[in-house]
């Protein structure tokens, strides 16, 4: 399909899908131009912030904080 055809075709489409076609166009495009070491550089960025300090609770140790905390939430 050449691209005469194409905008044939779109404009033959009720106004609402031509403007969800649009935005997802335009939100394609900004993806594309947005450059890829920025998003590459956040994720190394990232990586590792939810690492706990030391090694991780046992699951005695969970149930036990868990039960204290409800055991405060409810008294």
């Amino acid at each position: 399909m050449s691209s005469e055809q194409l905008i044939e075709e779109i404009r033959q489409l009720p106004l609402e899908q031509r403007m969800e076609l649009l935005e997802a166009i335009s939100r394609s495009v900004r993806e594309e131009m947005r450059p890829r070491e920025r998003r590459e550089s956040a994720v190394s960025r990232l990586r590792g912030i939810a690492k706990p300090e030391g090694p991780p609770p046992s699951d005695e140790e969970i149930k036990e904080d868990y039960t204290r905390y409800l055991t405060e939430k409810y008294s």
